[in-house]
């Protein structure tokens, strides 16, 4: 089988990016100040050293989580501005919050649990372990995650921790694969269901699957070089990637790179057809 990207997607995002990036730039930055400014004071107020700081740390982590996905929301509308011509501002970077903000999160969460089900076994394959060989302590005063220095595990639960955390990790990718189209049919349709925009992804990425891993693990080598150049190469290879799979969309939201066939519009529905249907 032929998984090579059938068209020249990086080419073209470079094209489109030109006189471009420094707005692009400027939004991405924005998001990363309002990270940063939401780590810090997290930092400083919880106490991580008690059970209730951890879990309440987690709470916070989870919910920046979901508003980052609002945030996915905005730069991908950014990108989409940038294929289709149109003029971009810094601001757009908020457009998710403009009534998309409920479904982008949702989606979101969706997402995120369905990749956590697959995580499940190796989760519970590590608890149980800790708890067996002392990792773990649970007392009235709270629970410990200090490692037993005696701690040591048998080649079975070894090897199968390693089943089960590339059974997650593959699960996980399916995952991503699957639902990767969402944010961007979001702000093509805001006015589809959640249940809708998920099977649509699903179906625009049936047999693509493949290319855009391929995609995705063409850009392996210019992160590697972003990494080493101490982090300030990644700020021209986010807006890069992004416009490079934002290309891919268009191609499958155009027909001429998935499986849809035809979309019917009216004032109280949108709805699709799809091949075998």
């Amino acid at each position: 089988m032929d998984y090579r990207v059938r068209s020249n997607y990086k080419g073209i995002a470079r094209e489109k990016l030109l006189g471009r990036y420094t707005v692009i730039i400027g939004a991405i930055l924005i998001v990363q100040l309002i990270y940063f400014i939401l780590g810090s004071v997290t930092t400083a107020l919880v106490d991580t050293g008690s059970t209730a700081g951890i879990i309440m740390y987690g709470a916070i982590m989870v919910i920046t989580g979901l508003i980052g996905a609002v945030f996915s929301l905005g730069e991908r509308a950014i990108y989409m501005k940038t294929a289709c011509g149109d003029a971009i501002k810094v601001t757009d970077i908020f457009e998710g919050f403009k009534g998309y903000a409920d479904k982008a999160i949702i989606l979101q969460f969706i997402i995120a649990i369905r990749c956590v089900l697959f995580m499940i076994p190796a989760i519970i394959t590590f608890t149980v372990t800790d708890y067996l060989y002392g990792g773990v302590t649970i007392a009235a005063s709270g629970i410990s995650f200090e490692r037993n220095p005696e701690f040591g595990a048998g080649i079975v639960i070894m090897l199968l921790s390693a089943v089960f955390i590339i059974f997650g990790l593959i699960g996980s990718i399916y995952v991503r694969l699957v639902t990767s189209q969402v944010f961007y049919i979001l702000l093509d349709y805001p006015h589809m269901d959640v249940k809708t925009i998920l099977k649509r992804s699903r179906d625009m990425m049936h047999g693509r699957k493949a290319a855009y891993l391929y995609l995705a693990i063409s850009f392996i080598p210019i992160l590697i070089l972003g990494v080493l150049s101490m982090g300030a190469g990644l700020m021209y290879i986010q807006p890069y990637m992004g416009m490079t799979f934002t290309e891919f969309y268009m191609e499958l939201a155009s027909g001429r790179g998935g499986n849809i066939d035809v979309i019917i519009r009216d004032d109280t529905k949108e709805e699709y057809t799809t091949e075998g249907e």
